[in-house]
Parts: C-alpha cells; sequence; structure tokens
C-alpha cells in the first residue's frame, strides 16, 4: 500500500467562508477586523475529523441591507497562507495535486447578488474561482453582534472540493479524504458611523 503524505484539512471550503463577508451590515466599503476574524474548515480523512484555516485574505465589502442590489463583496484568499498546524501537510497542500500554489496562488470570490432570507439572515450568491474552475455557490449568512458592539456574520456551509480539482490523483478516493467540506466563518466588522 502506497504511503500517503500527512491530510491536509481541505482547506478548499474555508475560502468560500469568506464569502461571509458580505454579511458586514451597514455602510460601504467596511472593514474586516482580521485579528478578531476566522475563516475555519473542517472535514474527514479516513474516518477523523480534520480542521485548518487561513492566515492571509482580504476583502472589499459594501453590505446595504436597505439595498442589497448596490451590495457587493470581493475577496481574495492567499492558498499557500494555509494553517493546518502542521509544516508537512501544508506543504503537502501547496503542491499541483491540491491547490497548486505556484500556478494558482490566489482563490478569489465576487458576489453576484444577495436575499434578504428575514431575521437578520442572508443568502450571497456569487462566483468562486480556484485552480483555474469558476462555480456559483450561494453562502447562508446569519448577522448579530459582539459584547464590544461589532457586527458579526457568522456562516456555515458544506463545499466539495473534486468540482475544484482539490485532491486530485491519488487524493481523489473520497473512502480516504471526504469530498465534502463544512466551512464555518465568524467575521467581525465595527460598528457603522
Amino acid at each position: 500500500m502506497e504511503a500517503r503524505p500527512a491530510l491536509l484539512r481541505l482547506p478548499v471550503a474555508a475560502l468560500l467562508a469568506a464569502l461571509l463577508l458580505a454579511a458586514s451590515g451597514g455602510a460601504p466599503a467596511q472593514g474586516v477586523l482580521v485579528d478578531r476574524s476566522e475563516i475555519r474548515f473542517a472535514s474527514k480523512q479516513m474516518g477523523a475529523s480534520v480542521e485548518g484555516r487561513f492566515r492571509k485574505w482580504t476583502a472589499n465589502v459594501d453590505f446595504r441591507p436597505k439595498d442589497l442590489a448596490r451590495s457587493k463583496v470581493e475577496l481574495e484568499i492567499e492558498l499557500a497562507s494555509i494553517d493546518l498546524a502542521s509544516a508537512e501537510a501544508e506543504a503537502e497542500v501547496r503542491r499541483p495535486l491540491w491547490f497548486d500554489t505556484s500556478k494558482f496562488p490566489v482563490a478569489k470570490f465576487a458576489s453576484t447578488g444577495m436575499r434578504d432570507l428575514g431575521g437578520e439572515r442572508y443568502e450571497i450568491a456569487g462566483t468562486l474561482s480556484m485552480k483555474g474552475v469558476a462555480k456559483e455557490v450561494v453562502v447562508p449568512v446569519a448577522l448579530g453582534r459582539d459584547a464590544a458592539g461589532n457586527r458579526v456574520a457568522d456562516g456555515r456551509f458544506a463545499l466539495k472540493r473534486l468540482e475544484f480539482k482539490v485532491g486530485e490523483g491519488l487524493w481523489a478516493d473520497t473512502d480516504a479524504v471526504a469530498d465534502e467540506v463544512l466551512v464555518r466563518v465568524r467575521l467581525v466588522l465595527p460598528p457603522a458611523n
């Protein structure tokens, strides 16, 4: 049996989680408090749970709850900034079978529309581009506030990594590494002025 490198925690979904930035809540061009925010992901490898996050990402958010047609979110995630708490796994995920960061260093998301679901919940539709593949995605977002009065966008959704060619070759075996990746996002934005 061929030895497999340490698992990588399937970061593909983490990138989509950043879409939730759009739920920032108020004035145009809101900043995200990155030091208080997180984009995490979880999957299964050989039946065991694995988790990770991205260290570097940027966002341009313009969320207008009363004018969703003019709202937008754009983001970029530096795929090589993946944090899997393992140098070996992080090196593996940067290789061609996974993210191929030498050819595709950045994953991008651009919103195409938003929908108010009521009760401070929204859906953000957009195009996610990663590793030469562009797919339409929809991300559910719930808005709230933290104890300091900052706006908080929380979301959770599933992504299929193989649709983005993440984990090719021997890693395409979904018995070894699950195709589905759960993305969990908590994005903190300053109070609107």
